[in-house]
Parts: C-alpha cells; structure tokens; sequence
C-alpha cells in the first residue's frame, strides 16, 4: 500500500505546528520573506535554480524569472520555468537584475564558485543576493549533488566574486537537526508493505511512532534548540549578500551574524 507523503502529513497539521515540525526549510522561508519585504516593487529578480517555481508567489510585486536546468527531480513539473539554462553560464547579460535568490541549489551544482561568479555578473552593483544551502543534508536528487557548505565557505565564495555578506545564519543548532532526522524514524521502522493486512497491524505502531516522532519531540525540540548557542551544528546556512558598488571602500555594512 502506497504511504502518505510527509508534505501530506505536514497539510493535515495546523500552521503554528507546521512552522515547528518543517525546521528544514524554517530559515529558508524566513529569507524569502525577508527578500519579499526588501525587493522593491517593479524590480527585476532572478530566482537561480527555481525548480517547478515555488518562490514565485513571494515575488509577485516584481518582475520575476525562475531558471533552471530542469533535470534535478523527474517528478517535478518545469513547464512554469521562465528560462531553462546551466546556471554557470547565466543567457542574460550582466547588470539585468535587481536582486537573485537562490534557494537550497548550490549543492546541486558541481562549480559553485562559476555560478556564484555568474549570478555576481548579471545583479546590478548594490543588488542582493539571498543564498541558503545545506551543511548536514542527505544525499537528494541523486546524481546532481556534489557539495555541502559552512558559513566561511558561504563567505569566500561571496567575497572572491565581488559580493559583501550582509547577513549570515545558521538554519538551527544540535536540536534542530536532531529533530528533522527524528521525524525520518518511521521511514525505516515502517517500510512500504503490498498486503493490507499487514499494514492493519502494523498501523498502531507506526500512529505511535509518528505521534511521537514526527510531532511531540519536533516541538519540544523546536524550543530547546535555544539552548545550543553556538549552532555548528547545523542544518545549513541562509546569507544576504550585496554586490559591491563599482566605488566600493571596501567597508562592511553588514546586518548582523
């Protein structure tokens, strides 16, 4: 019998439960909100490595195109993309746009200092850029995935293309980490399984399991993530960086870390 998928499970939960449960992408979807409210109206924004355009709806109020090489997921649907194209050879000419995000793709790309380079050399000088990737990640969307990034590998790449790191954090600590691997558990307890009786006795079990794992420790492990204030322990990294004016001092401005 065919399992119900975690975005499913996730849907049937309310929004404040959500929030806590979905720590993976948390940081993330802070970041588009973050780009939501700096992107000024009418501006042009790149979203590098889109996907089937699940970022699309944060920028509504801009002029907004999603580009991908449409080959990371045979399951998504890339007929929504603006443009298909490698990432470390942008079609568009430099200085096109007034901001680029790129969310949780960077590990996808086997030359990730060609494509930051590349995403420097179409943003407009004084454009943001608003990065996430991950540091601790499975392996996913086998077999385009090569890296993994730490906050000061975040930073060389940025710097060496001309870019000033405004902002830098990580996406949680120990406990978050801890739980999103938790909520995993009931994958390998619980393979699929063909006779129905089978999944009628193994369904209490796995209520449990999930009840326990995929809910109550999530949460509770939501809050003490508090206690690990160090955080190199993390899931990954969310950056806002801005290109460097052409009269740039080389003073930073950067918004915290």
């Amino acid at each position: 019998m065919q399992k119900m998928t975690r975005k499913r499970k996730l849907a049937m939960l309310p929004q404040w439960l959500q929030t806590r449960i979905e720590v993976n992408w948390y940081e993330s979807l802070r970041l588009l909100e973050q780009a939501r409210e700096q992107v000024p109206a009418g501006a042009r924004v790149l979203d590098a490595g889109s996907g089937e355009g699940r970022y699309r709806e944060f920028f509504d109020h801009t002029e907004y195109v999603g580009l991908d090489l449409a080959v990371g997921d045979d399951t998504w649907d890339y007929t929504c993309l603006d443009a298909i194209g490698d990432l470390r050879e942008l079609p568009f000419g430099s200085e096109t746009f007034d901001a680029a995000v790129c969310v949780q793709t960077l590990e996808h790309v086997n030359d990730p200092f060609q494509v930051i380079g590349e995403i420097g050399r179409t943003l407009k000088p004084g454009g943001r850029f608003y990065l996430s990737a991950p540091m601790m990640w499975h392996q996913h969307q086998k077999p385009h995935d090569f890296f993994r990034y730490t906050s000061f590998g975040f930073r060389h790449l940025l710097e060496e293309s001309g870019m000033r790191v405004l902002e830098m954090r990580p996406m949680g600590g120990y406990f978050w980490f801890l739980s999103f691997n938790l909520q995993m558990l009931h994958f390998w307890l619980f393979p699929p399984i063909k006779k129905r009786w089978q999944w009628w006795v193994q369904l209490p079990y796995q209520v449990m399991t999930e009840a326990v794992f995929f809910v109550t420790l999530p949460v509770l492990l939501f809050y003490l993530d508090r206690i690990d204030k160090v955080k190199d322990h993390t899931m990954g990294w969310v950056c806002i960086a801005e290109k460097k004016p052409i009269h740039d001092t080389g003073k930073s401005n950067e918004l915290g870390e």
